[in-house]
């Protein structure tokens, strides 16, 4: 008679046990479901930013996000793999304050880019009808699964 209610608590703390490392599991899955690189504006205008970055055999350029002030959009939806990515972005709008030119986030890395919506594969941007911008380098670390990269104002990146 004494075993039953200790064999009552020990299924209980089974199912406690299971119970929790399911949803430990869960958690993980849905953590690498939402891995990605991630483009936020910090800035006080509109921006319109392009993404560049080596897909197995072939570079890889895509863009335009507009991305509001405050707002962050989703440039890449899959785990990160690489060490290196690749990233251009310009305002669209000029605070007046002094003149000052637009805001553009630009590098010495060549990357294809269109006046439109794009997405291009490879880097001869001449052969494929596409201009070549300069963009610029982030180091996301090594085993980094997803990263944000937040744009700031005129003496921020």
């Amino acid at each position: 008679m004494i075993l039953q209610p200790f064999l009552c608590v020990r299924m209980t703390l089974i199912r406690f046990f299971l119970f929790s490392a399911f949803l430990l599991v869960s958690m993980g899955l849905s953590s690498a479901a939402q891995a990605a690189f991630l483009f936020c504006n910090k800035t006080g205008v509109v921006i319109e930013a392009a993404f560049g970055h080596r897909d197995e055999n072939a570079w890889i350029s895509e863009g335009w996000w507009q991305i509001q002030p405050g707002q962050c959009s989703r440039v890449y939806h899959k785990p990160l793999s690489q060490r290196f990515y690749f990233y251009y972005a310009r305002a669209l709008d000029s605070p007046s304050k002094g003149g000052k030119e637009p805001m553009v986030w630009a590098g010495k890395y060549s990357f294809c880019v269109d006046s439109k919506a794009f997405r291009v594969e490879g880097d001869n941007c001449a052969a494929q009808h596409y201009q070549t911008k300069g963009f610029q380098e982030v180091d996301v670390g090594l085993r980094q699964k997803d990263y944000t990269l937040t744009f700031h104002g005129q003496d921020g990146q």
